[in-house]
């Protein structure tokens, strides 16, 4: 579930509307993060430095960024590299940005609403 990015400190306040954070539907205080650029669902309560934590589990929404009606995930901490799949074995993490078609592919996602309560 996308949510509001916490890591405003270390955002700049042009960009601070488009901070996220992907957070586990099923389990309060879970995020996506990133550490040794593969992308972990980890608990907020369970790290030793905070602010690490969320500036590793921030990132910025691009509209049309790679293809038009996609949407682009780009690391707070690391700029220039976006949320995509570039491993043989399928596995997200974040990668430095190239010209390639499979890099546009693989980074570039489409946003589903989906509401739980309904039928």
């Amino acid at each position: 579930m996308m949510v509001p990015c916490r890591a405003l400190s270390t955002v700049p306040d042009s960009l601070r509307r488009r901070c996220v954070f992907l957070m586990d539907a099923n389990r309060a205080d879970w995020y996506v993060r990133h550490r040794g650029y593969y992308l972990y669902v980890d608990s907020e309560n369970q790290t030793e430095d905070l602010p690490l934590f969320q500036a590793d589990s921030s990132f910025l929404l691009h509209t049309n960024t790679f293809y038009s009606g996609y949407y682009a995930l780009e690391s707070v901490n690391y700029p220039d590299h976006y949320i995509s799949m570039l491993d043989d074995d399928g596995r997200l993490k974040i990668a430095l940005i190239n010209n390639t078609a499979d890099y546009y592919y693989t980074a570039s996602f489409s946003i589903y609403y989906s509401n739980a309560s309904s039928e």
